[in-house]
């Protein structure tokens, strides 16, 4: 753990692009999960009997929890279906997916910037670290050791430092918060579907793996 902290201070100032990465990757995460969310009123929208459309028009009702976000954008899309009819209703459902995907893409873009700089930034600094510190060793180092693993060691063994510490930010913040999002998007959508696929995908995943063990033995 020590060592991991020595190679993570070559990242600083490590703020300077932890807080506009953990802002947009923030922003992603909700958009990404909204255009999971806004699924529901397009597809409810489309596929809306004769009968359904009559008991939505006869009464709208708000949804009591702010928190039930599905029963939120089902209610503006059948609201949007009362002023402006199925058609206009499709078209505003459709133009708030559009958005919604822009919007998400466009900050997993800058995610992906930030991150680039921060990799370049990081690599920059143990480059010139390890080159420092190459122009300080003896010269009866050189004569006791290859040049090509010198090379290697400046080159290709420091961009897999440099990775393994600029994945930190992904790995503290986008993957725990995307993994949050979706869960909690999953169980206001049907929390008894989510509890099932909870239990059911680790033992699927137990089974084949042990399928695919066995057939490798055989093999």
């Amino acid at each position: 753990m020590k060592t991991y902290f020595r190679l993570l201070s070559f990242a600083k100032p490590i703020e300077k692009f932890a807080i506009p990465y953990v802002i947009c990757t923030l922003i992603t995460v909700v958009f990404s999960t909204l255009n999971l969310a806004l699924l529901a009123p397009l597809l409810h929208t489309l596929f809306k009997t004769g009968k359904e459309a009559c008991e939505a028009a006869i009464e709208v009702v708000k949804p009591e929890a702010y928190t039930d976000i599905l029963a939120w954008f089902n209610y503006y899309a059948s609201m949007a279906n009362e002023q402006f009819g199925a058609y206009g209703a499709l078209q505003r459902v459709c133009i708030a997916i559009v958005i919604s995907v822009f919007i998400s893409n466009l900050f997993r873009y800058f995610c992906q910037r930030i991150m680039e700089n921060f990799r370049i930034h990081t690599l920059l600094k143990l480059r010139r670290a390890v080159f420092d510190s190459v122009m300080d060793l003896h010269v009866g180092y050189f004569t006791g050791q290859r040049k090509g693993d010198i090379v290697s060691k400046v080159a290709s063994d420091v961009q897999v430092v440099q990775y393994s510490v600029t994945g930190t930010l992904q790995v503290v913040f986008k993957e725990p918060l995307q993994l949050i999002a979706y869960i909690v998007m999953l169980f206001n959508i049907s929390a008894q579907l989510t509890f099932f696929s909870l239990l059911v995908i680790p033992v699927s995943a137990f089974l084949i793996s042990r399928i695919v063990k066995n057939l490798k033995s055989q093999a």
